[in-house]
């Protein structure tokens, strides 16, 4: 026993000194995802605890902030207070918001020339700010058309399996807009939208090939003939075709997809994670498809993308750099678009085969044709509420589509001008 106490001690005293050095070394860091929801978040876990096994020397403490619960107003505000993340997800364009406030890390120094040259440039693109890259996208959406498959067979409408005209798309939307049982009520309408959302009626503003502002050139553009046409042709949708529910002025989008699925709405307009929905609904199997949205002088879509940016505040940039790199790898990209429906950001990816079925291939070829981004102008967080409120008094007919534009014009140019 005697000869075993030194050996013991000398056991006791090594574990000492090296548990805490051991300790030590551990980093913890933070992720926060705006827009977070069960699929996407669960995914996210599981990229987690991956990188994590791969690297015992950093942990992720990771929070989802639904986009009901305004997380681009709580990062600003964690900004001001000095507790943001180390890394967060917000939806583009904020990026540029966040950037013009000194408040993001570039990535230049960071991201290898191989790694950015797998991104599609428009992306690289769009995630540049006065020069310097300060955000990466973890995928990419489109708004594409959804179509209910039956209710065009009814009713005699050919599947848009090329984009319609303005006018082939007024025509087969009043077609699809019937009284089912003689009773002089609409049972269905040919085209749901809504006024909530400048996705849903922006596209026919670029589509007449002009949009609501130059940003590049901070010129509004939103009292252009071309513009006003543009909002004529949606407004008229409305208000003289009469080819859509009512309410659509301030519906949710998420009854416009309760009306689709129900057979009330034969088309409307929206992205990769609701079709992902939708093929899974034993109800919609074999009734709906995903083709190209109209166009007039051009094609044109809303497109998007989420991307990921680091705090400057960030302590543990090194590790954050690490956790992020995982994020927008290939690996971890096709895990989120497979489980989502999103379409991946990295070339490498275009064939994959989990990500390659007619639906996406619908959403790809809308965005090779026409895809667009919203503004990035670092105050395009205040573009939207203003040409919201003027299109929405158009659509209840308190103002003339002129009007509503000329009113818009000079919003715009009274919030760029400040």
């Amino acid at each position: 026993m005697r000869k075993l106490i030194p050996a013991i001690l000398a056991f006791l005293l090594l574990a000492v000194l090296i548990a805490p050095v051991g300790a030590a070394k551990k980093t913890t860091i933070t992720f926060w995802q705006a827009g977070g929801d069960a699929v996407s978040s669960a995914v996210i876990r599981d990229i987690i605890k991956d990188f994590e096994a791969e690297n015992p020397d950093i942990k992720v403490n990771f929070q989802a902030i639904p986009w009901g619960e305004d997380p681009h107003v709580k990062f600003q505000v964690a900004i001001v207070g000095g507790t943001i993340a180390d890394v967060f997800t917000v939806g583009d364009p904020f990026e540029h918001v966040l950037a013009a406030s000194n408040a993001l890390e570039p990535l230049d120094g960071y991201a290898s020339k191989g790694m950015l040259a797998d991104f599609y440039p428009v992306f690289i693109e769009r995630g540049t700010f006065s020069g310097q890259l300060v955000s990466l996208p973890w995928f990419g959406t489109i708004r594409a058309m959804f179509y209910r498959k039956d209710l065009l067979a009814a009713a005699g409408v050919p599947e848009p399996t090329t984009s319609w005209t303005w006018d082939e798309f007024v025509t087969y939307a009043k077609k699809l807009t019937r009284d089912l049982n003689g009773d002089g009520v609409i049972d269905q309408y040919g085209f749901g939208t809504s006024g909530r959302y400048v996705s849903q009626f922006q596209p026919f503003v670029k589509q007449n090939g002009v949009d609501f502002m130059d940003e590049d050139k901070e010129i509004v553009t939103a009292n252009s003939p071309a513009a006003i046409e543009g909002i004529q042709f949606y407004v008229d949708l409305i208000r003289k075709h009469k080819v859509t529910p009512p309410g659509i002025t301030t519906i949710n989008l998420e009854e416009i997809q309760k009306m689709f699925a129900e057979g009330k709405v034969a088309l409307f307009f929206d992205c990769e994670d609701t079709s992902q929905r939708f093929i899974n609904e034993p109800g919609l199997a074999g009734k709906f498809g995903v083709g190209l949205l109209p166009h007039n002088k051009k094609h044109a879509a809303f497109g998007g993308t989420d991307v990921i940016v680091m705090s400057k505040q960030s302590k543990n940039k090194e590790a954050a750099w690490k956790f992020f790199e995982c994020m927008v790898s290939p690996k971890a990209m096709a895990a989120y678009c497979k489980a989502t429906g999103f379409s991946p950001a990295r070339k490498s990816l275009a064939s994959h085969p989990d990500l390659n079925d007619p639906i996406r291939r619908a959403f790809a070829k809308q965005m090779e044709l026409g895809g667009y981004f919203y503004f990035k102008h670092p105050k395009a967080g205040g573009i939207s509420p203003l040409v919201r409120a003027e299109v929405q008094q158009a659509m209840e007919g308190d103002k003339t589509v002129e009007a509503a534009m000329n009113s818009l014009q000079k919003s715009l140019e009274d919030l760029i001008r400040k």
